[in-house]
């Protein structure tokens, strides 16, 4: 499969579908700074700047990205999804009805379920996929923070072998693995955590570009919740997908 990634910051999803073996094709981030960082670690992949300068983007079988959250989190003044910066979200939304890849992979804060998760899925359902979301954690990850975000994966409802599959018995089976394989996470998280001082960077010695790092850091995916999304995609489409593929433009939208 191959992934295009919008909001893509510093690449996380990017990073995360690299080491699940899933080529990122294109990627699509207006701050200047982080658009460097893009550059210099996926020299390959086509850049966009503007999401709303984007016409007829390559198919993607699996489209990632977190819209702005400054409208949506607590934080902010609360206007939520209609709000100036989260209303990208129609451009995100747009973007998918004209390539209508197999799988969409959307985060946010968790506010979002009280400022928008409604007009999300009703525009996803309108497009024929279903969705399911989950607040995830990078504590859950062993990663010694919180973050807590949410997800959402959505896929085409317009398969009915997987409607059957997944109804029955009358249980519905999630995309999510229960318990994910993956704990590397724990390992990395330790390693930066007992790192020493380093003897070329110090506190007052400065760090280049310090702002925009902590920025971009701040509000990137974490890699390796991204790859165990991208697990958890692979894994339901090597049970459910070999029926389903992708279906024309956004004429058949």
């Amino acid at each position: 499969m191959r992934h295009g990634s919008l909001f893509s910051g510093i690449g996380g999803f990017e990073w995360g579908a690299k080491y699940a073996g899933i080529e990122t094709i294109w990627s699509c981030e207006i701050a200047k700074f982080q658009r460097k960082v893009l550059s210099k670690n996926f020299p390959n992949v086509k850049l966009y700047e503007d999401i709303r300068d984007i016409v007829s983007p390559k198919y993607a079988d699996i489209v990632s990205g977190g819209f702005p959250c400054q409208d949506i989190s607590i934080a902010g003044k609360g206007k939520g999804i209609k709000g100036e910066r989260s209303r990208l979200w129609k451009e995100m939304y747009r973007i998918l009805r004209e390539i209508r890849p197999k799988y969409i992979i959307i985060e946010n804060v968790p506010a979002l379920t009280i400022r928008g998760l409604e007009t999300v899925l009703c525009d996803l359902a309108q497009a024929g996929y279903n969705a399911e979301w989950r607040c995830i954690s990078n504590s859950e990850f062993g990663f010694p923070h919180k973050r807590e975000r949410i997800y959402i994966i959505a896929y085409s409802n317009k398969n009915e072998r997987q409607k059957r599959v997944l109804q029955r018995c009358g249980k519905i089976e999630s995309i999510f693995i229960e318990t994910p394989e993956l704990r590397g996470g724990h390992t990395f998280a330790q390693r930066i955590y007992q790192m020493p001082d380093s003897e070329i960077i110090g506190i007052n010695d400065g760090v280049s570009d310090w702002y925009n790092r902590v920025g971009a850091i701040g509000n990137a995916v974490n890699p390796i919740i991204a790859l165990y999304l991208f697990i958890c995609i692979i894994k339901f489409d090597n049970r459910y997908g070999s029926e389903r593929n992708h279906e024309g433009s956004a004429s058949d939208a």
